[in-house]
């Protein structure tokens, strides 16, 4: 990400007309036309003599808008007039093609550039101890323009917004940074926070905080930024048609979508309406909506990763992520102990939606009706490597429900999950559910108006290359679901570990990696 300041563009570099052809010359470049403060200027010479042999002092300087100038030194940039290099014999004939000579990082290794003003680098030559200039001097202008900061701070505790939101001197609320930041695709802005707590009554925020395209929030630590609406508002995070941002290492909490209009009754943490960004590293909490107590997405496609999901509450449907017509990925993160207090998908719910749903641990959450994992409602989803436990809904799917849905549901571990009627998966209603190389089993009826292939089912439901053994989970580095080596789960699913795409990932305590037929149930990743 590039620092806020000023931006460089360079113009094309011109010789001065020269008196004689016979005349030393010697001309000065740049690599580029145009520069941020974070980049660097690679500056080139070249030099000709056809003229006579002579002894000269070679000058490198930089010319500011007021008439200073700077002449470059070995040891850096002096304001004293002194040659580069005081005397050096030049031959004749002599031809240096363009050269790389210096690197130099805009402004840090240059004189204060501060103006927006024409400034020039110059380069000549003068006979050895005099100011007897042998050539025409060689001016390479460029144009110094502000831009707008492209990282920027906020702290509650030390900040004010009349600052100017720089990190010696950051704002106050979030509000106030995104309302005073644009980001562009060739410039985004990061608005840092600091650690602390961000509420009404700790720093004056004001909720919900309305995202931009192109601006990120980045927090210090999700353990110690704290984002609170304190139930005051509908979202916590609104974000309405805008993309190409994160919203990274922070900690979610307070927001209350129920009642108000449909829009006002989706996402209390996050709500996405048409957006598409990233939503990683966060603790997503205590959160509560009509649909979505978490996350509510709708026409949006974000990327969900790495985030713990706990603690939220949908009235209708989705206690952590609820999906309308939306295709997110939801991959490597905790969603754990969230509820949907009337219909379904404690964990995560969609209807006419196509979300990724992969490598999550999904565990502890409750459906009051239907799905207490997930709950997949029309649309295609992918079900793949996840660790889907203890999750319960009173009558339909206590892992998984399906209704008028096609689902690919491969290579998960499906268990101690409960409910009347498919503790494991329910296939629900004209559905079709895809089901291979899971291990399903302590869910009571671990499947109902379903089948599966090639998996390892405690009940003695029927399907090509199913078995019906005890897994032989024992505990490992990231949890209690690998493989006994004597496991006849390992080597027993559908394809290979390659075409299943596990072959980085393991199912053995020892993090040996799964390889040849791949091995039924959950993966884990290797430490």
């Amino acid at each position: 990400m590039r620092t806020a300041g000023v931006f460089i563009t360079l113009a094309v570099f011109a010789l001065l007309p020269i008196a004689g052809t016979a005349q030393p010359t010697i001309t000065i470049y740049t690599d580029d036309g145009s520069y941020a403060t974070s980049d660097t200027i690679e500056v080139s010479l070249s030099a000709k003599n056809f003229d006579e042999a002579m002894s000269v002092a070679v000058y490198i300087g930089l010319l500011g808008p007021d008439g200073d100038i700077y002449t470059l030194q070995f040891e850096g940039w002096s304001d004293w007039i002194e040659p580069w290099i005081p005397e050096i014999w030049v031959p004749c004939p002599f031809n240096m093609n363009r050269t790389a000579y210096w690197w130099f990082d805009v402004p840090c290794l240059m004189p204060p550039i501060v103006d927006e003003a024409l400034y020039h680098f110059v380069a000549g030559l003068t006979r050895s101890g005099t100011f007897e200039f042998v050539c025409d001097i060689s001016y390479a202008p460029f144009e110094v323009r502000y831009g707008p900061p492209t990282d920027c701070y906020v702290d509650a505790e030390d900040g004010d917004d009349s600052n100017d939101g720089s990190e010696g001197a950051p704002w106050r609320t979030i509000t106030h940074a995104l309302g005073a930041v644009t980001g562009t695709e060739s410039d985004p802005v990061t608005i840092h926070v600091a650690a602390g707590t961000y509420a009404a009554s700790t720093n004056g925020e004001t909720f919900p905080l309305n995202m931009e395209s192109w601006v990120s929030l980045s927090g210090e630590d999700r353990d110690t930024t704290i984002l609170d609406a304190e139930d005051t508002a509908y979202h916590v995070i609104y974000c309405n048609n805008v993309s190409d941002f994160a919203i990274e290492n922070l900690t979610i909490t307070g927001g209350n979508a129920t009642g108000g209009t449909f829009s006002d009754q989706q996402g209390g943490g996050i709500y996405c309406y048409w957006s598409s960004f990233t939503i990683t590293n966060n603790t997503i909490s205590g959160n509560s909506a009509d649909w979505g107590g978490g996350i509510g997405c709708e026409g949006s496609s974000p990327t969900i990763s790495n985030n713990t999901i706990t603690g939220n509450s949908g009235a209708n449907y989705g206690g952590g992520i609820c999906c309308h017509w939306s295709s997110p990925i939801i991959t490597k993160n905790t969603i754990t102990a969230n509820s949907a207090r009337i219909f379904g998908g404690g964990g995560i719910y969609g209807a006419a939606s196509s979300p990724t749903i992969s490598n999550n641990t999904i565990t502890g959450n409750v459906g009051k009706t239907y799905g207490g994992g997930i709950y997949c409602g029309k649309g295609s989803p992918t079900i793949t490597n996840n660790t889907i436990t203890g999750n319960s809904a009173k009558e339909y799917g206590g892992g998984v429900f399906c209704d008028r849905t096609s689902p690919t549901i491969t290579n998960n571990t499906i268990s101690g999950n409960s409910a009347s009627h498919g503790g494991g998966i329910h296939g629900g209603h004209n559905s079709s559910p895809t089901i291979t190389n899971c291990i399903i089993g302590g869910n009571g009826d671990d499947l109902d108006d379903c089948e599966a292939t090639y998996c390892c089912i405690e009940d003695n439901d029927s399907g090509t290359g199913n078995i019906h053994y005890d897994p032989m989970f024992v505990e490992g580095p990231f949890g209690d679901h690998y493989l006994h080596p004597d496991s006849l789960c390992i080597d027993a699913g559908s394809q290979s570990t390659e075409e299943a795409g596990l072959s980085d990932r393991t199912t053995q305590a020892d993090s040996t990696p799964d390889t040849g037929t791949v091995d039924m149930g959950y993966h884990y990743p290797i430490p």
